[in-house]
């Protein structure tokens, strides 16, 4: 009996394990960034932008934030565009949703963003620390 016991045991550990690292690992999805770089330094020519990085209600529901909307730009190497927004996202699913929905593209403008550069990337997950993860193995640290 104490043996069946212990057998029930292992088994229903291993399944909350199995359960508990499912979890962790989706909790451990890097943040995404939406980059977008505009090419003009005028308000007026902003406001006619209509690009949906710059409307907050079209991705608010999907847990996007600002983490950059304009500011101060200092220039080290080449020419920085005249204006910078960043959208930060849980992950790179949840701005893909945002970027794939109704209001983004009711909201997006082809004709309007011809002096627009847009793109997603991914940032460093929670679970790196900093950490180098060895993808640029020439700028390793010594």
């Amino acid at each position: 009996m104490h043996r069946f016991a212990l057998i029930l045991t292992l088994i229903a550990g291993m399944g909350v394990g199995g359960f508990a690292s499912s979890v962790v690992r989706s909790q451990a999805d890097p943040p995404a960034y939406f980059v977008t770089l505009f090419d003009t330094a005028s308000a007026a020519d902003m406001a006619n932008t209509n690009y949906p990085s710059l409307a907050p209600a079209t991705f608010q529901p999907f847990g996007g934030r600002y983490l950059i909307h304009g500011g101060r730009t200092v220039s080290f190497d080449g020419q920085p565009p005249k204006q910078i927004v960043v959208v930060a996202f849980e992950s790179m699913t949840r701005l893909q949703e945002w970027h794939g929905s109704q209001a983004f593209r009711e909201l997006y403008d082809v004709f309007k963003s011809g002096k627009v550069q847009a793109f997603a990337v991914e940032g460093v997950g929670s679970d790196s620390a900093g950490a180098f993860n060895g993808r640029f193995a020439h700028n390793a640290p010594q």
